[in-house]
């Protein structure tokens, strides 16, 4: 349309030089006229959203146009020399057409101006122009055909790649999708939560991680299946959406576990008050069908400081969500200065226990179990106690649950049999002694491979070793610590139920245990002169043994009081400070001539 449009401006002009009068305002004012037109055309076509069949029809306007000039000229001029005009304007017609039925009406109409100038002009030279004009047709519709094929190939070719690179696109923003959101909830993930976080530290504006851990979810996966299990999930996830803020983000990043950030500086009492909602939320019941289900959460909550990492305060947060599950189950825990303190103390011990020398730095200790009827010891129980070359002595509380997720508690295990084993044989038949044995020893095959070569290796000595085990240890797989200590007994060893009552057995799961001594955990013992709940429950064990034709031991005691009360429910053999504190191996030999008034 630009290139018509200048060749006619041209030609405008150029009509001024040759002609004059009414020649002039014919030729002129049609070359003008289809400059002017030509130009609007374009314009059009160009800014606005124009069908095919419009620009068809304004295509086919400016060809009227463009032929009407050569018609006009030959009427004023005749010059059979420019006739050829006629043939190149069924070319350019054919070149420009929209489609294929506005390509055959513009070539028919470019020959049919020529044929109508040849019969009003020469109509006795017609016959060379008939073959002329069928030529014509032939080269302008097989030219532009070819033409288009290739323009449409090319178009295709381009309209896939767009296609192709579009769908890439699709692709690469659904991938990133689903590589930043929980399946299932439709949250952000960990991958996402960790990202934002990132951000929100870096920004160094201020932010606030909480974790939450769901209590009790695991019991709806049992009770009503794990499509509940996802429902609730789910639900949880609603609930805490609409909690949220909406500039914080909410993200599931385990199995139960969700994380929370809040950005910016907040006042401690309002984000207690918000952390409170949450709970409030995850304990308000679950309708699952026909039953209703009910959880609670427990939440961790740190601060991010100015040099902190997305990783440092995430740490911070996931230790107050432990503390917060194991001591305040249900509720809420700041991470504070004093949770600092610990595990900068933890870390210590850790690295001090990796590098601790076991052979002179873990020693037993050995309590006595006194018989109350005779004041007489009646047994022992191996109690390791650690000396640390950097610390000092180092609490059994403080080190061993360091021990057991370095997995460092078999070796001290098998250190406390060799020792057991050691007094066994300088003390007096029947005299016994217990070692603890924990879920990590049970659950390992090879820990309890060596426990059996070393009580291999001891002839005699095996049938007066007790191992001891809690019930957390054996409720967690029961069939499990059956095999696991069955292998102990093919030695002759026996075995004890330690801190009974503090766990979820059932009396029918404890009778399947192959069990010849119960001890009631101490927590039973401390008011147990005033406490009927205490009472009632020593008392049903004390029972159960002598129904079962085992012992039992009571743990924990420590005053007479304590001893006469626990007396009274039947109670005959002691484990306590009353009658004697953990000693050495030669401090044991040596109680064994005590009598301890009860």
């Amino acid at each position: 349309m630009l290139t018509a449009t200048a060749y006619y401006s041209f030609v405008t002009f150029a009509h001024f030089n040759d002609e004059a009068g009414l020649d002039l305002l014919i030729l002129a004012g049609t070359s003008a006229t289809t400059a002017i037109a030509a130009l609007v055309i374009w314009r059009i076509v160009a800014s606005l959203n124009v069908s095919v069949l419009r620009i068809e029809l304004l295509n086919g306007l400016v060809q009227l146009l463009m032929l009407l000039n050569v018609l006009f000229y030959h009427m004023v001029h005749y010059e059979p020399a420019k006739l050829v005009y006629f043939p190149l304007l069924a070319v350019a017609f054919a070149m420009s057409s929209v489609t294929q039925r506005s390509l055959i009406i513009s070539v028919a109409t470019a020959i049919a101006g020529m044929i109508l100038v040849i019969m009003l002009a020469s109509p006795s030279s017609i016959g060379p122009y008939v073959f002329i004009s069928i030529a014509t047709a032939v080269t302008a519709i097989g030219l532009s055909n070819f033409l288009r094929g290739v323009i449409e190939r090319e178009v295709g070719a381009r309209l896939k790649t767009e296609a192709a690179m579009r769908e890439s696109r699709r692709m690469a923003e659904a991938n990133a999708r689903l590589a930043n959101a929980d399946f299932l909830t439709g949250l952000p993930n960990r991958r996402q939560f960790m990202q934002s976080l990132s951000t929100m530290v870096e920004a160094r504006q201020g932010v606030i991680v909480g974790l939450i851990d769901l209590d009790g979810f695991k019991g709806i996966n049992d009770a009503f299946g794990h499509g509940a299990g996802d429902r609730v999930l789910i639900e949880v996830a609603r609930r805490l959406s609409e909690i949220m803020p909406a500039e914080g983000l909410v993200a599931r990043i385990g199995g139960d576990e969700f994380g929370l950030l809040m950005p910016g500086q907040h006042d401690a009492l309002a984000v207690l008050t918000g952390a409170e909602q949450v709970l409030i939320a995850i304990r308000t019941p679950f309708e699952l069908g026909n039953a209703v289900a009910q959880i609670s959460g427990s939440m961790g909550l740190a601060d991010a400081h100015p040099d902190d990492t997305a990783e440092s305060v995430l740490d911070r947060a996931d230790y107050a969500a432990y503390e917060a599950k194991h001591h305040n189950n249900g509720g809420v825990i700041v991470f504070s200065e004093q949770h600092l303190a610990d595990i900068q103390q933890t870390r210590q011990t850790e690295r001090a226990l990796l590098q601790a020398d076991f052979e002179t730095e873990i020693v037993p200790a050995f309590q006595p179990i006194v018989d109350a009827r005779t004041g007489l010891v009646c047994g022992f129980e191996a109690l390791a106690r650690w000396t640390s070359a950097e610390l000092g002595p180092v609490s059994p509380a403080r080190f061993i649950p360091v021990a057991e997720r370095l997995g460092l508690v078999p070796r001290i295990t098998e250190r406390m049999v060799r020792h057991a084993l050691d007094l066994v044989a300088q003390l007096p038949d029947p005299l016994r002694v217990s070692v603890n044995l924990s879920v990590h020893d049970l659950a390992s095959a090879e820990t309890m491979r060596r426990l059996s070569d070393i009580l291999a290796a001891t002839p005699g000595g095996p049938s007066r070793l007790d191992f001891e085990i809690t019930e957390t240890a054996v409720m967690r797989d029961i069939d499990e610590a059956n095999q696991a200590l069955l292998i102990l007994l093919a030695h002759g060893a026996r075995i004890s139920l330690n801190d009974f009552g503090t766990g979820h057995s059932s009396l029918s799961r404890v009778q399947k245990l192959p069990l010849d001594r119960i001890k009631i955990d101490r927590s039973f013992v401390a008011n147990i002169q005033t406490d009927r709940a205490s009472q009632a429950i020593v008392k049903t064990t004390l029972d159960l043994c002598q129904n079962l034709g085992i012992s039992c031991v009571v743990e924990g005691a420590e005053t007479l009081e304590q001893v006469n009360a626990l007396r009274k429910l039947g109670a005959v053999l002691f484990q306590g400070y009353y009658f004697s504190r953990p000693l050495t191996a030669d401090a044991a030999l040596a109680s064994l001539s005590v009598r301890h008034v009860a």
